[in-house]
């Protein structure tokens, strides 16, 4: 049984980051963009600033094309003049958005 304990959370501890990295590749994925958007609506709402937006995807994500679109969602939802959105309201937004943008590429 002790085996079988250890080689399901050593399968864990090397699935683990492999599924973290593919969950970071993001910027291409439009309902993963608007989860992003959700949580960055969240972040606003609970008054993070946008450089500490800015600093939490950088930690997240490396890949430059993902924070292309991460930096684009803050730059968006922060962008001075722009509406407080609940997550689900900046969730839907961004998703129609990227949807739209590749139905016309």
């Amino acid at each position: 049984m002790k085996r079988v304990v250890v080689s399901v959370l050593i399968a864990l501890g090397v699935a683990q980051p492999a599924a973290q990295a593919v969950a970071q590749t993001v910027s291409n994925q439009c309902f993963a963009l608007g989860d992003i958007a959700g949580q960055v609506a969240s972040w606003r709402a609970h008054k993070k600033t946008k450089a500490q937006a800015l600093d939490q995807a950088a930690h997240y994500y490396k890949d430059p094309s993902d924070r292309a679109a991460v930096d684009a969602i803050i730059e968006t939802i922060y962008r001075p003049g722009a509406p407080d959105m609940t997550p689900d309201q900046a969730s839907m937004a961004i998703t129609s958005a990227c949807a739209e943008r590749q139905k016309t590429h």
